[in-house]
């Protein structure tokens, strides 16, 4: 049952399809599971291969490098090939490609509808449309109903556990960290870095320390801070006010017994690991909220309202057991509702 999943846009929706992956993988087996994803987030997930057998990058540009996949691709014999992105360059692509089954995820508001007619084999090619009303979830698994396997439960807890030791965590703040919360800083505590239609949260340096030192007074155990992969100048600001250099890229803050890390430019692999260890984990919703809920985290996503009433984010959470909703607002009276959101 050689089976291709095709899945071509950003990480956030790797980890949201991930636990359907893994779903044929156990069916059909690790040796029958080829994947292939965007090119630039390629190089991290080419390092998980306990998830596929080939893994393939999508190219960004080249007319001549598509060719040359489609040619690859088309000498690999599928049974069936998936396309979760409903893209209409995936569509297209998969056109190209044989399989004896084909199931597409699609959006009639897009080309994609269009591009249903060239596929005139309705039993081979199997359209499950996105209707804005369903859970993502609900959907995927009506794709996967299309596969001759039982698709009952699906397993959230889609890559390999890890713990602190794997990464390059300081050895003298290794024991400590048993018990921590994560506050993720990346650019989407920003409006102006971010999307700048978004409710403004004004973020400031002091309003930032006081919730540091509010939530080790209430909370009293430790917090661990990592950044995003644009520089920010208020992490800048935010190290010469409180931080120490301890080494590499962690800074310390000590307060009551307790320590605030930051841990800047760390890579993906690293946040994952520190996700997944963590008590808590507050962030501005991105595909790592994704990962924390897989993780049973307790997850405190700051949203943007507007945002939220045009595309539901509970389509996207559902299957998060542990999970609170905040919507965007002055970073002053934002902290407060955080710190009643955190777990002990």
């Amino acid at each position: 049952m050689k089976t291709l999943i095709i899945r071509t846009d950003k990480v956030g929706d790797i980890y949201f399809t991930l636990p359907y992956i893994n779903s044929i993988r156990k069916a059909y087996g690790k040796e029958n599971l080829d994947l292939l994803i965007a090119e630039n987030i390629y190089d991290h997930f080419a390092e998980k291969n306990y998830l596929y057998n080939n893994i393939y990058a999508f190219p960004k540009k080249g007319i001549i490098k598509k060719i040359l996949l489609i040619i690859k691709l088309r000498s690999n014999n599928y049974k069936h090939i998936l396309v979760f992105d409903g893209k209409d360059r995936s569509l297209i692509f998969s056109y190209l490609l044989k399989a004896s089954k084909k199931i597409f995820f699609y959006n009639k508001k897009k080309i994609n509808s269009l591009l249903k007619i060239f596929f005139l084999n309705k039993k081979k090619h199997i359209f499950v449309e996105d209707n804005k009303k369903e859970t993502l979830n609900d959907l995927f698994a009506k794709m996967l109903s299309h596969l001759k396997f039982n698709n009952k439960t699906i397993d959230f807890k889609f890559i390999n556990f890890c713990n602190l030791s794997s990464i390059n965590f300081p050895d003298i703040l290794r024991e400590r960290f048993k018990k921590y919360t994560l506050f993720h800083l990346d650019e989407r505590w920003f409006s102006k870095y971010y999307i700048k239609k978004f409710y403004d949260i004004n973020l400031t340096t002091n309003d930032f320390i006081a919730f540091i030192n509010t939530f080790f007074k209430i909370h009293k155990h430790n917090l661990i801070i990592t950044t995003g992969f644009i520089k920010l100048p208020f992490i800048n600001l935010l190290k010469d006010k409180i931080f120490t250099y301890i080494q590499s890229n962690f800074y310390e803050y000590n307060y009551n017994n307790c320590k605030a890390i930051l841990v800047e430019n760390s890579t993906l692999n690293e946040l994952e690991i520190i996700i997944m260890n963590s008590k808590n984990m507050i962030t501005c919703h991105t595909g790592l909220s994704l990962l924390a809920g897989g993780f049973n985290v307790n997850l405190i996503d700051i949203i943007d309202k507007e945002n939220d009433n045009e595309f539901n984010y509970q389509r996207l959470t559902s299957h998060i057991k542990r999970y609170s909703k905040i919507y965007r607002k002055e970073f002053n009276e934002l902290y407060k509702d955080i710190l009643l959101k955190i777990d002990q």
